[in-house]
C-alpha cells in the first residue's frame, strides 16, 4: 500500500501536465472594439442589409431596361377542331345554274379544318418600356435611397457596438480596479488590526479597541469577495459581447486614466451642428425621407400612359408527324408600340396617392422630431462631460487628502494622541475617496464616449 500512493502521485504529475493550460486572450481597448465589429452577430446582419439593398438597386432599374425572353413549344392536337363557314363558291357560280344544274344542289356551308396534329414553334420576345410616367426612375430613386438608409444603418449599428465594446472593456478596468481598492482596505484594516493587537498585548490599547479593529476586518472580507465576483462577472459580459467561447480566459490591458478631451472647449451650437452633419440616424431618416418623396411620384405615375415597345422573332412548323426539316419551318418577325391609358381604377390611385402624400407628412414630422432629440441628446452628453471632469478633480483632492489624514490618524494613535475610532474613519473615508475617485474615472471615458455617439464620431476617439 505504501509504495501503491507514491505511484498514484507520480500518474496524477503526469497526467496534469500532459493536459496543456488554456492561454490567456489579453485584449487591449483597440482589439476588442475590432473583435467585436469582426465576430458580433448584429454587424454581420447589418451588413448583409447593405448587400440586400444593393441588389434592390439593381432590380429596380430592370423597370426600364429591356426585357428578352426565349421561347419554345410544341403543341400536339389529339382532335383538329372544324369550322363551319359560308359556301363562297355557291354565290359565284350561281349564273351558270342553268348550264350545270350541280350548282344549285351545292350546300349552302361547308366545314373545313385548319392545322395539322404537332405544331412546333420556337423564337425571342423583346419587351421595351418607352414611357412609365415616372414610375421606373422613381423606383431607382427610392432603390437608391433605401440603399443609403441601409449604409447609414450600419454606421449607426457599428457606432453603437463600439460603444458598447469600450464600456464593456472600462467595467474591466473599473472592476479590476475596485477589486484593488478593496483589497488595499482590507490591507490597511489588517495593519491597524495588528497595531491595536500589539498594543493590547502590553496593556496600552482597550480590549474594545481590539475589538473594534476586528470587526472592520471582518466587515471588509465580504466587500473583497463582492468586488472579486464583480469583476469575474464584468469579464463575462465582455467575453459574450465579443462572441468568444465561455471557456476562453480573458484579461483586459489598458488604465483608467484621464485623457483631455476637445469637445471640453467646444460650444454646444457647434456641438449641434455636427451632430446633424455626422450623426447616421439622422442621414438614415434623410434617406427615409427621400422615399416617401419617390412614393408620391410613383403614385402619380399611375395617372400618366404606359408605352411600351414589344418585338417578336420567331419560328413555326406544322406537321402530321415528328419527321421535321429546317424547311418547314416559317419565320416570323413582328414590331408593335402599344399605349396604355388609365381612365378608372375604382379611386385606387386617388387613394394611392393620398397616401403616398400623407406618408411623406408624417417623415417630415419625425424628422422634426429627431433634430429636437438630437439637440437633447447632445446638450445631455456635453453636460455630463463636463460634470465628469469636474468631478475628476474633486477626487483627485480628495484622494491625496485622505491619504494625508489617515497617516496621521495612524501616527498620532501610535503616540496615544487619537483613538481609534479616529483611524477607522480616516480609513474609510480614505476608500471611499479612492472608490469615488475611480467610479469618476469611468464616469469621464464614457462621457467622452457618450458624447462622441452622439455627434456621430465615435470611430476616432480610440
Amino acid at each position: 500500500m505504501s509504495r501503491f500512493i507514491p505511484m498514484m502521485v507520480i500518474v496524477t504529475l503526469l497526467m496534469s501536465t500532459a493536459v496543456p493550460a488554456q492561454q490567456v486572450r489579453v485584449l487591449t481597448l483597440e482589439e476588442t472594439v475590432a473583435l467585436a465589429l469582426q465576430q458580433n452577430p448584429e454587424i454581420r446582419s447589418a451588413e448583409q442589409e447593405v448587400k440586400k439593398a444593393q441588389a434592390a438597386v439593381w432590380q429596380a432599374y430592370s423597370t426600364i431596361l429591356p426585357q428578352i425572353n426565349g421561347s419554345a413549344a410544341v403543341q400536339h392536337a389529339w382532335d383538329i377542331q372544324t369550322n363551319t363557314i359560308p359556301n363562297f363558291l355557291k354565290p359565284m357560280l350561281g349564273p351558270l345554274a342553268d348550264l350545270i344544274p350541280e350548282i344549285s344542289m351545292m350546300p349552302d356551308y361547308v366545314q373545313l379544318s385548319f392545322g395539322l396534329e404537332n405544331t412546333f414553334q420556337y423564337g425571342l420576345n423583346l419587351t421595351q418600356p418607352l414611357f412609365l410616367g415616372g414610375a421606373g426612375v422613381a423606383s431607382i430613386h427610392m432603390a437608391s435611397a433605401g440603399r443609403e438608409a441601409a449604409q447609414q444603418q450600419y454606421t449607426a449599428i457599428k457606432q453603437n457596438l463600439i460603444y458598447r465594446s469600450s464600456e464593456a472593456f472600462y467595467q474591466v478596468l473599473l472592476a479590476e480596479e475596485l477589486v484593488r481598492v478593496q483589497e488595499k482596505a482590507l490591507d490597511q484594516a489588517q495593519v491597524n488590526l495588528d497595531v491595536v493587537s500589539k498594543k493590547y498585548d502590553v496593556g496600552i490599547a482597550s480590549g474594545f479597541d481590539k475589538m473594534r479593529a476586528e470587526v472592520e476586518v471582518a466587515n471588509l472580507k465580504p466587500r473583497v469577495i463582492t468586488s472579486r465576483n464583480n469583476y469575474q462577472s464584468a469579464l463575462t459580459q465582455l467575453r459574450t459581447l465579443l462572441a468568444l467561447p465561455k471557456e476562453t480566459p480573458v484579461q483586459v490591458n489598458g488604465r483608467l486614466d484621464f485623457t483631455p478631451d476637445s469637445l471640453l472647449n467646444a460650444s454646444l451650437p457647434e456641438l449641434h451642428e455636427k451632430a446633424l452633419q455626422h450623426r447616421p440616424e439622422y442621414a438614415a431618416l434623410l434617406q427615409q425621407k427621400r422615399i416617401s418623396q419617390g412614393s408620391i411620384a410613383l403614385a402619380r405615375s399611375n395617372y400618366m400612359p404606359k408605352i411600351v415597345f414589344v418585338t417578336d422573332y420567331s419560328f413555326l412548323a406544322m406537321r402530321n408527324d415528328f419527321d421535321l426539316r429546317q424547311d418547314d419551318f416559317s419565320k416570323g418577325f413582328t414590331s408593335a408600340i402599344s399605349l396604355q391609358m388609365p381612365l378608372f381604377s375604382g379611386f385606387k390611385n386617388t387613394k394611392t396617392y393620398q397616401t403616398a402624400k400623407l406618408n411623406h407628412q408624417i417623415m417630415l414630422n419625425t424628422e422634426q422630431q429627431l433634430r429636437d432629440g438630437i439637440h437633447a441628446q447632445v446638450e445631455v452628453a456635453y453636460n455630463k462631460l463636463k460634470e465628469t471632469a469636474q468631478n475628476y478633480q474633486s477626487t483627485s483632492e480628495s484622494v491625496a487628502l485622505a491619504e494625508e489624514a489617515l497617516r496621521l490618524a495612524n501616527l498620532m494613535y501610535e503616540e496615544g494622541v487619537s483613538t481609534q475610532l479616529d483611524v477607522l474613519n480616516a480609513n474609510l473615508a480614505l476608500t471611499q475617496a479612492r472608490l469615488n475617485h475611480i467610479s469618476s474615472l469611468f464616469e469621464y471615458q464614457m462621457a467622452r464616449y457618450q458624447l462622441r455617439k452622439m455627434i456621430g464620431d465615435l470611430s476616432g476617439i480610440l
